[in-house]
């Protein structure tokens, strides 16, 4: 399973054919990073939940823990779940490219 084609599979739904490399790499990215403050957002959520001691894993549920909420993280993003991915995309695509500095500037 990769995970890059997952989590760009709600993005990659509303592309057209047209799309460069360029795009499929933005929306990529964009769907990334959708998928990274979806994690950060599930982290504090979590650690707002007081733990009772009495069956805390330690280490290795952490661990897990860590690894279930990236997938979940990646699913959501996937799935145009929130759309702000979509969102970020349409901005940037949108955005002139950086010029570079030329001879007539000096």
């Amino acid at each position: 399973m990769d995970i890059t084609t997952e989590a760009t599979a709600g993005l990659k739904g509303i592309s057209t054919s047209a799309d460069t490399l360029k795009d499929k790499k933005l929306r990529e990215a964009c769907a990334g990073f959708e998928a990274l403050m979806l994690k950060q957002i599930l982290t504090l959520a979590r650690q707002s939940i007081p733990k009772s001691g009495l069956l805390d894993g330690g280490y290795g549920e952490e661990m897990f823990q860590s690894i279930q909420d990236d997938q979940m993280t990646q699913k959501i993003a996937g799935s145009n779940g929130l759309g702000f991915g979509e969102m970020l995309y349409r901005q940037l695509s949108q955005a002139p490219a950086p010029q570079s500095p030329t001879s007539k500037e000096k």
